[in-house]
């Protein structure tokens, strides 16, 4: 029997949305990979996020690159990337967020 852990912390099993995902980033923890340090606005457990077109992979920073644990669907979402300051602006039709290295 496997349990389906989509749209759940990979720590507490809470239900996320992505926009609750990205409401819970506070920085970037990988301006190449293009990835976020999170904490579940439930359990604060640490986990990483890259935000891509559609998406929300979480995962973790490991090695220079990004370990994907499960990916939530986020219809809408777009991302920018600015790689020469590493500024990270990602938005969707309800919210925008912006980070910065």
């Amino acid at each position: 029997m496997t349990t389906r852990r989509e749209g759940q912390c990979p720590l507490c099993g809470a239900k996320l949305t992505p926009t609750q995902v990205l409401d819970a980033c506070e920085e970037i923890a990988d301006a190449a990979l293009g990835a976020l340090t999170c904490r579940c606005p439930y359990c604060q457990g640490h986990f990483d996020v890259r935000p891509g077109e559609g998406r929300v992979d979480i995962g973790y920073v490991q090695y220079d690159r990004f370990d994907c644990v499960l990916s939530l669907p986020c219809t809408g979402l777009a991302v920018l990337r600015d790689t020469t300051t590493g500024a990270l602006r990602v938005h969707s039709a309800e919210c925008e967020w912006a980070f910065n290295e």
